[in-house]
């Protein structure tokens, strides 16, 4: 299952709230919106993994939020009666159901709409409570922070599954630990689900 942390994904680089005020020196010089946005495309840019600590008393955070777009989705850690995982692969990466949350709609309910959805999937179930994953993406010339609220859930649902090509998803599966383990050899993940999938695989 999902476990609660808070990390905020941009890219290939992490960045991780912790107490205090404390930051890498280098986050004190990004005092302006024009640093600031100039260090975020230089993230996107680069091929480096990287990771900051950064204080979450540090005025960096205020600054940051200001230039992001807030963006809520709900989405679902599924599995079937046999215990498999449900994975999809969009625009070229494994990846999980998720969406974007509409107006006025309770973020369980977006949830399940979306693994409907995204999947043709039946009889779905929540089964705990919601944990969030963080991550940062240009949009629309700009940036995003996109915060999803993963829902455990479970199904019955046996019959064919079928993936929602006008989302980019080019296919839908259910996934035992041995074969998510020769997919994410195959093809990358993305970064904020990588570590929970590995998991699931069972792979260090």
């Amino acid at each position: 299952m999902l476990q609660n942390y808070t990390k905020l994904f941009i890219h290939r680089s992490v960045l991780i709230p912790v107490p205090g005020a404390h930051v890498p020196e280098f986050i004190n010089t990004l005092s302006t919106v024009k640093r600031l946005r100039k260090w975020l495309k230089s993230l996107y840019e680069s091929t480096v993994s990287e990771q900051f600590e950064i204080g979450i008393d540090h005025p960096f955070w205020d600054l940051f939020l200001t230039q992001h777009h807030h963006i809520i989705a709900g989405g679902g850690w599924v599995k079937n009666a046999s215990g498999a995982l449900l994975i999809i692969e969009r625009n070229g990466k494994i990846d999980m159901p998720k969406g974007k949350l509409e107006s006025r709609e309770d973020i369980a309910d977006c949830a399940l709409r979306e693994v409907k959805e995204e999947c043709k999937v039946k009889h779905l179930q929540i089964t705990g409570p919601a944990v969030k994953t963080y991550h940062c993406y240009p949009y629309k010339g700009d940036f995003a922070l996109k915060t999803t609220y993963w829902f455990p859930m479970s199904t019955s649902y046996e019959k064919k599954l079928k993936p929602q090509k006008e989302e980019g998803i080019t296919a839908v599966y259910w996934a035992t630990p041995e074969y998510l383990r020769e997919r994410m050899s195959e093809m990358p993940v993305y970064n904020s689900l990588e570590e929970e999938l590995r998991r699931f695989a069972k792979w260090s």
